[in-house]
């Protein structure tokens, strides 16, 4: 599995609701309102004049493991497989004519189905999300032929270049035992492998103990008319009973305390090219109060890296520096590919940090936060943007494109640069990959 969500966070400063940016919106978008149904299924409703709707469906269980085993399966034969009255064949041409862009991913103790439609389509997209959520029937000829494209995944995955280098990095940030530390792969290569007759019957056995609605949140953004889609929602889930089980409770990841040096040939690169990864959990979550102003660091460290390894030393033509916050963790990571010395881009990064700790420039921190402003307007104008902010902020109590940097000062920068960043050869995780 990959750091969970990190690669969807890289680059992304924060954005906002229409409600939440200076200036009108020409989306003209509404409060959000939220409805429970007798079932305990959640729905969060959000209208504007776009001219097409963005759903998410969530289903959180302690069941649903690490991307893993009968989870993973059971969110490959969505759409596919046969589901309450509507055979396989059916549900695929549902899914074809009523859902333009759909996608279903699982990651430790939720699975989430995301959808894409034009507003005529919305009373059969609804539907369709209900009953592939909460009435599959694992038809054995579906189980059978999604198996072995989720096998085709595994092996694409876990064979793939980057796998290894990052399993190793996720396995020294998070530790062996966090549920985003464990490498699920051969557990699930095992079960996808299973004999389709044996499988079919364990994933409804298993899909018996996660049909529960109570533990579901739909959200919808988009043109829409909110009266018809909380009865259309209503029509579609509402005639599923209510369930409730415990939910996955993520631990904090321990913050980092200890230098790990790492070193990996990478077939991905070819002599003199090699790269250097250096990440940490500096602890603040996105809950944290200093969230905002780890996201202005990074961003000045990743202006600063620019400056110094780019165009003062041309060490490399790529440096990046991110931070990636989520309930449980604060990862900081820069990577920096090169042809250079790698132990010596490495003082280089410690040196300009070491500058941070003393002092950081107004000016450049007023250019983070107008980059800021241009990305909070942009996401006011994206469904996709505004259903992942409402997600984060309902499922996770907060979210990355909250984080404001409006009053963020230059001196609340350096302060966090001498609690969080390390020193050369301190508290973080260095990965070398070296080109053969």
């Amino acid at each position: 599995m990959e750091l969970r969500r990190r690669e969807a966070l890289l680059g992304l400063l924060a954005g906002g609701l229409a409600t939440g940016v200076r200036g009108s919106s020409a989306r003209a978008a509404s409060e959000i309102a939220t409805v429970s149904l007798d079932n305990g299924l959640r729905v969060h409703l959000l209208a504007n004049d776009s001219r097409y709707v963005s759903a998410a469906l969530t289903l959180r269980s302690r069941e649903i493991p690490a991307q893993g085993g009968l989870a993973h399966i059971l969110e490959h034969t969505s759409f596919t497989g046969a589901a309450g009255s509507f055979t396989a064949q059916q549900v695929k041409e549902m899914r074809r004519t009523c859902i333009q862009e759909g996608n279903a991913t699982t990651e430790p103790g939720m699975i989430q189905w995301e959808a894409t439609f034009l507003p005529r389509h919305l009373e059969q997209a609804l539907c369709l999300l209900a009953v592939t959520s909460l009435d599959q029937n694992f038809d054995v000829d579906t189980v059978r032929s999604e198996a072995r494209v989720v096998l085709q995944e595994l092996h694409l995955e876990s064979n793939h270049v980057s796998s290894r280098p990052r399993r190793m990095l996720q396995t020294a940030l998070f530790g062996r035992d966090h549920p985003l530390g464990i490498d699920t792969t051969e557990a699930e290569v095992a079960k996808a492998q299973s004999p389709p007759e044996r499988l079919a019957a364990e994933l409804r056995a298993y899909a018996r103990t996660i049909r529960l609605p109570a533990n579901m949140d739909l959200f919808l953004v988009g043109g829409f008319d909110p009266a018809l889609a909380r009865s259309t929602v209503e029509d579609c889930f509402g005639r599923y009973p209510f369930a409730r089980g415990p939910m996955l409770d993520l631990p904090r990841a321990a913050v980092t305390r200890r230098h790990t040096a790492l070193s990996v040939p990478s077939p991905e690169l070819r002599r003199p090219q090699s790269e250097i990864q250096i990440a940490w959990n500096t602890g603040v979550c996105i809950g944290h109060p200093d969230a905002g102003v780890m996201l202005a660091l990074s961003e000045y460290l990743n202006g600063m890296l620019f400056r110094q390894l780019r165009e003062r030393y041309g060490d490399t033509y790529d440096p990046r520096a991110s931070y990636a916050p989520d309930e449980c963790s604060g990862i900081l990571e820069i990577a920096i590919p090169s042809t250079g010395s790698l132990r010596r881009i490495e003082r280089r990064v410690f040196e300009g940090i070491a500058r941070l700790k003393i002092e950081v420039d107004s000016g450049e921190l007023s250019a983070i936060r107008d980059c800021q402003e241009l990305q909070r307007r942009k996401a006011a104008e994206s469904n996709n943007a505004l259903l992942a902010r409402m997600v984060d902020k309902t499922l996770r109590g907060a979210s990355v494109h909250d984080l404001d940097l409006e009053r963020v000062t230059p001196q609340d920068v350096v302060r966090a640069a001498q609690t969080y960043l390390p020193a050369y050869r301190g508290t973080y995780v260095r990965l070398a990959l070296r080109g053969r």
